[in-house]
């Protein structure tokens, strides 16, 4: 078994502070870092996956060119996925499975409901035990104290 000092230094990283598994950074321009490092190579991605959009950022003729040329194949991009993503919400499968889960979260809530009926109907009945209970130790007790 290694000591802790001899682990590789990926997972002395995971474990260490501030961006480890169980931890999410605490301070503002750390979480704002982490968000542009997700955007950066989210951005990335896109670009690298686009081969049309390579093809014109070569040929913009400056930067104020290809931020257009970007944020245009942006805009259309995204209206894409809107609309495949309403369709897709739409669709008749995804209607149906919604509808499932509709009733089984309905069925499960009704299950709960009821199961929390009974516990606390137990819960009552063994309380009024105990406090009978109590009540005939108390009395017990007030006879023996007066004899």
């Amino acid at each position: 078994m290694p000591r802790p000092y001899e682990l590789s230094v990926s997972f002395a990283f995971i474990f260490s502070p501030p961006y480890n598994l169980f931890h999410f950074p605490k301070t503002p321009m750390k979480r704002f870092s982490l968000l542009l490092g997700a955007i950066g190579g989210a951005l990335g991605g896109y670009l690298l996956s686009n081969e049309k959009l390579r093809t014109e950022l070569k040929k913009a003729k400056n930067p104020e060119a290809a931020a257009k040329l970007l944020g245009r194949h942006l805009q259309q991009d995204g209206s894409k996925i809107a609309k495949e993503a309403k369709a897709f919400i739409e669709s008749e499968d995804v209607q149906k499975n919604l509808a499932k889960a509709k009733k089984f979260a309905t069925a499960k809530l009704k299950e709960a409901k009821k199961s929390m009926k009974d516990m606390v109907k137990h819960g009552r009945r063994e309380a009024d035990k105990m406090v009978k209970q109590g009540m005939r130790s108390a009395k017990e007790m007030m006879g023996r104290e007066e004899a």
